[in-house]
């Protein structure tokens, strides 16, 4: 559970933070990089100060790069400057050098700050101005869930903020048909997302996907990070990201790969929903498919994607949002086997049936 404190001390600390990226942009201007996305189908405009930090925090990211010429008002604007190439400190909270991966997290009494320590990172989020500052100490030893998933409590909140919501699911599409995989850790979703990818299908998520219900009572699925993350004897399934294999430190259990790096034709932006496939993993040697109930797809897509919903409010929200999406695609199992290969076709299967 989050930190609550004074408005007062909340405010005193993002601002001590933006002082220090103004220092280190007037300092170091020529290290200044600026760089334009969209994020949930809205405009994002990123500045960051540090060449090394710039080159890599990016890398998850770059599937939604747009080009600097884009000039439509930023719906988000990310501050970011690297504390060791600059040396000028956030100052505002010590950081953990113990060598563990820790995170605190702080709110102000009017919900409008949100703030979060990692063991290398500091990240705070403005909801009113939206606005996201952040200081790095950018060096070898920063954790391989800080260099993969940036960013991600702020994000969070700034999609919630434009009612999309982040839940935990895998999301492949073909042909405009979003595939959305559901379910609890190691029911295969990520497996699932990964083998369908490499068979050619275009990737969005294997664990944090944007929900958003647009007009029409459809629902779009929105991509937010490229980068996805293994345990090392997961690996052989997948041969082509070996050279591209990013460790984990020391006491990390997962090492990790940017798609970017290995498929970047393949990533796609936001994609239409569907289909609901509820993946688990069965030892049997003839995978197969057939209808889930919605209650079950609820109940696989529900419980994991709440935690990614910060107060009961948008909780309740969520859930509902949720609901609807079960009600309105079909949703089925797909009972997987001791042989992968086989993903493609039978999601291609499920594809098939709907239309």
């Amino acid at each position: 559970m989050p930190t609550v404190i004074t408005d007062a001390a909340a405010a005193r600390s993002y601002t001590v933070m933006q002082l220090a990226f103004e220092r280190a942009v007037k300092r170091y201007s020529d290290r200044l990089h600026e760089s334009r996305y969209i994020f949930g189908g809205y405009p994002v405009l990123m500045r960051i100060v540090g060449d090394e930090l710039a080159r890599f925090i990016t890398q998850p990211f770059s599937h939604l790069q747009v080009d600097k010429s884009d000039q439509d008002i930023p719906q988000l604007t990310v501050d970011l400057w690297d504390e060791s190439d600059t040396g000028i400190r956030s100052q505002a909270g010590s950081l953990n050098d113990n060598g563990q991966f820790t995170k605190i997290t702080a709110i102000s009494a009017d919900g409008r700050l949100v703030g979060q320590r990692l063991r290398n990172v500091v990240n705070c989020y403005d909801h009113n101005a939206r606005h996201i500052i952040s200081s790095a100490r950018w060096s070898d030893q920063i954790s391989v869930y800080e260099r993969c998933k940036p960013l991600a409590r702020p994000l969070l909140e700034w999609h919630n903020d434009r009612n999309i919501q982040i839940i935990h699911a895998g999301l492949v599409g073909r042909d405009n048909m979003g595939v959305l995989f559901a379910g609890k850790s190691g029911s295969g979703k990520s497996t699932s997302a990964l083998v369908c990818l490499c068979a050619g299908f275009q990737f969005l998520s294997e664990d944090y996907a944007g929900l958003q219900q647009i007009q029409d009572g459809s629902f779009v699925g929105h991509s937010v990070y490229n980068s996805v993350f293994f345990k090392t004897n997961d690996l052989a399934r997948f041969p082509s990201f070996g050279p591209h294999i990013m460790k984990g430190l020391s006491h990390e259990e997962k090492c990790a790969v940017v798609l970017s790096q290995v498929f970047p034709g393949r990533l796609a932006r936001a994609m239409p929903i569907r289909v609901l496939v509820l993946p688990r993993v069965l030892d049997t040697a003839h995978p197969k498919f057939y209808p889930a109930s919605k209650g079950e797809a609820l109940l696989a897509l529900g419980p994991s994607s709440l935690m990614q919903i910060p107060n009961r409010r948008l909780g309740a929200r969520g859930l509902n949002q949720m609901a609807q999406l079960v009600e309105r695609v079909p949703c089925y199992w797909l009972e997987l086997g001791r042989d992968s290969t086989t993903i493609p076709d039978l999601v291609e299967g499920i594809l098939a049936e709907i239309t």
